[in-house]
């Protein structure tokens, strides 16, 4: 008999939804600009890479901020203020963490695995403590020193779970994310809403209901 497979959930825009623009609405302001009109300079300027190199683990918080702080030309903010607005980004995608506890109940295993950073984690960890409880495993991307799509973060969440790659579902809102999971082995979900979710999961078998 088949054994009922581990899932695997993204953790930004699936079980919390995250804006970088409300991070920059407070940082534009002090230029006068909007939180979009900033986050998009940045990007142009290279937020995107160095957010990337942070999530691999390979600058530490400090360095970061520093590098952000300059790249908006606001060196002189001090790094308690960056960090405020750096962290305060997150809701909790209400729909996805309620099916959490029955899929808990019947048995699965479940698997975060996410692309993120020091300081995004040690904010949320507390902030959704009860929904993350949920979770056999905490797969971050600045812990293993890998990020999706690479085969060495799906690997890691399969050994997170305990299981092969081919009994692992990964449940992610990035098309590129989906395409690298199944790359690796792996079920890939593409999550654009919850209802969806919910059916493709049952397609696969997974016993899991909207409530």
């Amino acid at each position: 008999m088949t054994p009922p497979p581990a899932l695997v959930f993204d953790f930004g825009n699936v079980i919390a939804f995250f804006d970088y623009s409300i991070a920059c609405a407070p940082l534009g302001a002090m230029l006068g600009l909007s939180g979009e009109e900033l986050l998009a300079q940045a990007r142009r300027d290279g937020l995107t890479e160095l957010v990337v190199e942070y999530e691999r683990g390979r600058m530490t918080t400090e360095e970061f901020g520093r590098a952000v702080r300059a790249l908006v030309r606001l060196e002189e903010l001090p790094h308690e203020d960056f960090v405020a607005a750096w962290t305060a980004i997150f809701r909790l995608n209400e729909s996805v963490a309620g099916l959490l506890p029955g899929l808990k109940a019947a048995g699965y295993t479940l698997v975060l695995g996410s692309n993120t950073n020091d300081l995004h984690a040690r904010h949320f960890r507390p902030q959704f403590a009860e929904t993350l409880g949920l979770f056999d495993a905490l797969v971050m991307s600045h812990e293993v020193g890998h990020v999706k799509p690479s085969v060495e973060f799906y690997r890691a969440c399969a050994e997170a779970a305990g299981r092969p790659l081919g009994e692992c579902v990964f449940i992610d809102d990035l098309p590129e994310n989906v395409a690298g999971a199944r790359a690796a082995g792996m079920v890939g979900i593409l999550y654009q809403d919850t209802p969806s979710l919910v059916a493709e999961l049952q397609n696969r078998g997974v016993a899991v209901s909207a409530g």
